[in-house]
């Protein structure tokens, strides 16, 4: 009985995360836990702590939750709990900024997903990976990371892992770009943003959208490449991704550049800013910016 209730309770805390309200998530997470701890249910008690701890990481409680997550990973044998709390350690980390420890979580994760019967949690485990590993220039491992994450999504038919599915294979597609494989990585990187696009996938599609107008650039096929930034710029503005903001600022100077508009380009990189507060941009800086080839400086995972 214990067990379908808690089930239950976790099933109901996810509809309300993903619907975002984070801290009737947290109750629900944090209600299943206490239930199957107090029923003598360790393994879905810990369950029921990762994903309280996942809220409370995107709560901004990052570093309190590495001390508890570290001592159920020592603590349980449990393999899916173990890859969970891996997983969240390494978002903590990610929230901190701490990234070498966090790809170092990511990676114990990606193995131990590796052992769990559940796609999910084999395509989160290995996405969250190799993202890392693309963040820090691994490029390698990030495309083995993907493929895995592809793999595990493969047969999903629902719309959320459908869509995971794309945003992946956008992932891999800008993998292949980084590594002289421009042609087929703008192939995926279209395809994925179909998809994206048929799933009504806004909050998904503008990163994807970001890898479209780089991928262009270095393609020289500047309108598209507009077209992509333009429409990447507004919904990163929409949804407050400040990072693929930035990202789309400094790629559309660069298109303006190459067509000749310094005018245009200057207005652009003016933009930049509002997220360097301490940095004056000054004309002096923006002539420095407008000699620089900026898909050379610009790092779209930074």
């Amino acid at each position: 009985m214990i067990e379908a209730r808690v089930l239950q309770l976790l099933d109901e805390a996810q509809g309300v995360f993903a619907a975002g309200d984070l801290e009737g998530a947290l109750e629900l997470f944090e209600t299943a836990e206490s239930e199957a701890r107090n029923d003598g249910a360790a393994d879905l008690a810990d369950r029921a702590l990762c994903n309280a701890s996942f809220v409370r990481i995107e709560m901004g409680q990052a570093e309190a939750q590495i001390p508890r997550l570290r001592q159920l990973f020592m603590a349980t044998s449990h393999t899916r709990n173990r890859c969970s709390a891996a997983y969240n350690i390494a978002a903590a980390y990610i929230n901190l900024n701490e990234i070498d420890k966090a790809f170092e979580w990511a990676k114990r994760s990606g193995d131990l997903a590796e052992q769990v019967d559940d796609p999910a949690v084999r395509a989160g485990s290995n996405n969250q990976a190799a993202t890392l590993a693309l963040r820090l220039s691994h490029y390698e491992e990030a495309e083995e990371g993907f493929h895995r994450a592809l793999g595990a999504l493969e047969n999903q038919t629902d719309a959320y892992q459908r869509a995971n599915h794309a945003a992946v294979l956008g992932n891999l597609g800008y993998v292949l770009m980084c590594t002289d494989r421009l042609a087929a990585g703008l192939g995926m990187c279209e395809q994925a943003r179909a998809s994206l696009d048929e799933a009504g996938a806004d909050h998904m599609v503008y990163e994807n959208l970001q890898d479209l107008c780089y991928g262009y650039i270095l393609d020289d096929q500047l309108e598209h490449a507009q077209a992509c930034g333009e429409k990447a710029l507004d919904l990163a503005e929409e949804y407050e991704d400040f990072q693929v903001m930035k990202n789309c600022l400094f790629l559309l100077a660069e298109i303006a550049v190459r067509r000749g508009d310094t005018f245009r380009a200057r207005r652009f990189l003016r933009e930049l800013t509002h997220f360097y507060p301490e940095v004056e941009m000054n004309e002096e800086i923006i002539d420095v910016f407008l000699a620089t080839d900026l898909t050379n400086v610009v790092n779209l995972r930074g």
